[in-house]
């Protein structure tokens, strides 16, 4: 999508907020609006505001961002994977392990790992021991990739180790 240059202005605000020192999400999240607002149609601007509604705890309008991203882009990972998280630290976890999947099946480009990792954390939190083994053992069979490169294969065979014996 080819931005003007009130998006670009509001965007880089946004990010120099979100991501400067000191921190503000708060008016990173103003500006990731006015993007909205100025592309209503691009997801990027939906997920920048998404992240930043969560972090400053705007849970209910977060989710409506993400799902409005992924509305606008329906092939995108991204979106339902980041969903799947925060239905994940709301302790809903069939909706996360629904979004999650979801995301999954998309074949992410990057973080494919992470995502079976929250994945499996999900079916562990709700109770599907042997699923959660599942994705943990698969996790072991991918190859390192951004952003998090080993850190899943450790954290899949921590997890294997620990739940070694616990009844499915």
């Amino acid at each position: 999508m080819e931005m003007d240059e009130k998006v670009q202005k509001h965007l880089a605000l946004g990010h120099k907020y979100y991501f400067g020192e000191p921190r503000n999400v708060a008016a990173a999240a103003r500006e990731f609006r006015r993007v909205t607002v100025l592309a209503p149609t691009w997801d990027e601007g939906y997920g920048w505001l998404s992240s930043a509604l969560e972090e400053i705890n705007q849970i209910d309008e977060a989710i409506s961002a993400r799902r409005e991203a992924m509305r606008l882009a329906p092939k995108d990972a991204r979106h339902p994977i980041s969903l799947g998280v925060i239905f994940q630290r709301r302790h809903e976890c069939a909706k996360a392990i629904k979004m999650l999947r979801k995301g999954i099946s998309l074949k992410p480009h990057y973080g494919e790992a992470d995502a079976h990792l929250f994945l499996a954390e999900s079916l562990f939190a709700n109770g599907q021991m042997e699923e959660a083994r599942q994705e943990w053992q698969f996790v072991l069979t991918l190859e390192p990739m951004y952003p998090s490169y080993k850190e899943p294969h450790k954290e899949a065979k921590r997890m294997l180790e620990n739940t070694d014996g616990l009844c499915p």
